[in-house]
């Protein structure tokens, strides 16, 4: 591989611990008393299949409005992202990427905050494409943004992957035609699809990148 494109949350940068964080005070927010918050069930339900997914199965069984949990986890979520680093051995791949003479890009849900946190951390001239929330495109795993980026980016599809943490990330580099590299951490995910190469930990993408 000479190219890759990343996923932020849970691949470049550990966000999860302040998303789980923002979710369980939105849950006090809303009336939920701490003792019934469960974070590592937050956790694993934000990892295995998205916030949406967590904001419905929360507010259903603590009979809240989804509206209202939202709303209060953004509030949270903004303030404590900004604390958010990289993942030990993101710098080193997105380096090496350049180093090898490739490009990286960026195809992330998250908005403009995590241009922000790439900035804080000195990583945004490693990047050369990147795609946020506000270019509109749809959602993964429909393949839109990935494709865009290719074009943008002139990637060659046989020489690009995609880095992600969640089975939609695999299904969307697949429908795009090129590499899915699941990221998985802690060894949660349950459901992983068909990804192309699974790592545990970023410096496993050393040895792949030529």
């Amino acid at each position: 591989m000479i190219n890759l494109l990343w996923d932020f949350d849970g691949t470049l940068f550990d966000t999860y611990p302040y998303m789980v964080s923002a979710f369980t005070k939105a849950l006090q927010r809303v009336g939920i008393d701490e003792f019934e918050i469960d974070g590592d069930e937050i956790y694993r339900q934000m990892r295995g299949h998205s916030l949406n997914s967590a904001i419905t199965k929360f507010s259903a069984r603590f009979h809240v409005d989804p509206q209202q949990l939202q709303t209060a986890y953004r509030e949270f979520e903004a303030l404590e992202i900004q604390l958010a680093q990289p993942f030990a051995g993101a710098p080193a791949a997105l380096q090496a990427v350049v180093k090898h003479g490739g490009q990286n890009g960026l195809v992330t849900h998250r908005d403009q905050a995590a241009v922000t946190l790439l900035a804080q951390a000195n990583l945004t001239s490693l990047l050369t494409g990147v795609v946020t929330r506000e270019q509109g495109f749809p959602r993964k795993p429909d393949p839109t943004a990935l494709q865009f980026l290719l074009d943008q980016m002139q990637l060659d599809p046989a020489q690009t992957a995609f880095v992600g943490d969640r089975k939609l990330d695999v299904d969307a580099a697949n429908r795009a035609g090129i590499k899915s590299i699941l990221f998985d951490p802690d060894y949660v995910i349950e459901i992983p699809g068909t990804p192309s190469v699974t790592i545990h930990d970023l410096t496993e993408l050393l040895p792949l990148i030529q």
